[in-house]
């Protein structure tokens, strides 16, 4: 019964916009999304997974999508910093660098602002600041560690070759954080190994078409390329489908980073070779540290108030596959999310966002 209840109200959000569940709740949060609604991407799955622990931790959730448009986000932002009715709290994220522009509407606002997935950049901080100095009302920050991302990514890739990698990197773009830091993630492991070589690397726009049409490219001009990373499962896809009309009867493994619903069906049926997930649910886990710090549990005396989580998951077999998709993707209300709080598990000593921690939070259903 609460799964047909979430799945009603969930999509009654998107047909309006936004997911403004009709719980009468005292806590309210804005999540302003820079993706689209119907995105089969990450920021679809990122507030799917929210609304789910919003359920549990009896929280409002307003998603407000920019549909992939920084301009439309930063409008967004102004408009929502205007209200009347200031949000409790405000999770936003510095996707092309929009960040520092959007946080210094709320400068003095009644909102607490929460940044997720981008953090502010090292140069953006030295002008504005870090949590809680310039801006009180900027409270925190939380990220995936997407050094340690791109880091497993490689290394599992390189345990499905026994030559010396011929790599070939498609990060995204350089106005994403996140794209230079799973690229280092994935140079310190070459470092490591002491062998194998990036061949080439390109910056790509997240995008099937762009993985695609990338690779074809880069495959013909390099013909001993053996292995290819991308910085998301779209331009994965996109790239494993290149091999496909260029190889000529060689498997050439290719990973991706996201957990996305498509990559998941390649991975069973032994298509793509992995997928680095678990990055949608960054903005559930930003939930439980409001919700703490609302009834006064402070988490920054435990993780800080910028802070990175190894929450990431290798998705390589069919099996894992499967349980990715049914857990965080297709039926994230079957989890517990009060098990990560220490509001309401005063048992709790610190924070663990593990994936492993994930399947432990799972309800016990009676038989």
């Amino acid at each position: 019964m609460k799964k047909e209840i979430f799945l009603i109200m969930f999509f009654a959000g998107i047909i309006f916009g936004t997911s403004n569940l009709g719980y009468a709740k005292g806590l309210h949060v804005t999540f302003l999304n820079p993706g689209n609604a119907k995105d089969i991407g990450v920021w679809h799955l990122v507030s799917n997974f929210m609304q789910a622990a919003a359920n549990d931790l009896d929280i409002t959730l307003e998603v407000l999508y920019a549909d992939r448009n920084h301009i439309k986000m930063i409008d967004q932002a102004k408009r929502v910093a205007n209200r009347s009715k200031a949000s409790d709290y405000i999770i936003m994220v510095n996707e092309k660098l929009a960040g520092k522009e959007m946080l210094l509407f709320f400068k003095n606002s009644r909102s607490k602002i929460f940044f997720i997935h981008n953090g502010l950049t090292d140069k953006q901080r030295k002008n504005i600041g870090n949590e809680r100095t310039n801006i009180k009302n900027w409270i925190g920050t939380i990220v995936t560690d997407e050094h340690q991302a791109g880091y497993k990514l490689i290394k599992e890739l390189y345990h499905s070759i026994k030559a010396p990698p011929k790599i070939l990197g498609i990060t995204g773009t350089k106005a994403t954080p996140v794209s230079l830091i799973r690229l280092q993630g994935v140079k310190d492991y070459i470092l490591e190994a002491g062998r194998g070589e990036h061949i080439q690397v390109v910056y790509g726009r997240w995008s099937y078409e762009d993985g695609k049409q990338k690779t074809l490219a880069l495959l013909k001009r390099y013909q001993d390329i053996n292995m290819i990373w991308a910085a998301n499962d779209s331009m994965a896809l996109g790239a494993y489908d290149a091999t496909k009309e260029v190889s000529s009867g060689i498997q050439i493994p290719v990973g991706g980073m996201g957990g996305f619903p498509n990559a998941l069906e390649s991975i069973e049926k032994g298509g793509l070779k992995l997928s680095v997930g678990g990055h949608s649910m960054i903005g559930a886990w930003a939930l439980v540290l409001i919700y703490d710090y609302y009834f006064g549990l402070d988490f920054v005396n435990d993780i800080g108030a910028n802070s990175k989580v190894d929450h990431t998951t290798v998705i390589d077999t069919a099996q894992k596959a499967v349980q990715f998709a049914d857990i965080v993707l297709d039926r994230p209300q079957q989890i517990d999310f009060k098990k990560f709080s220490k509001n309401a598990n005063p048992n709790l000593v610190k924070y663990d966002f593990r994936y492993e921690k994930v399947l432990q939070a799972m309800y016990q259903v009676k038989t």
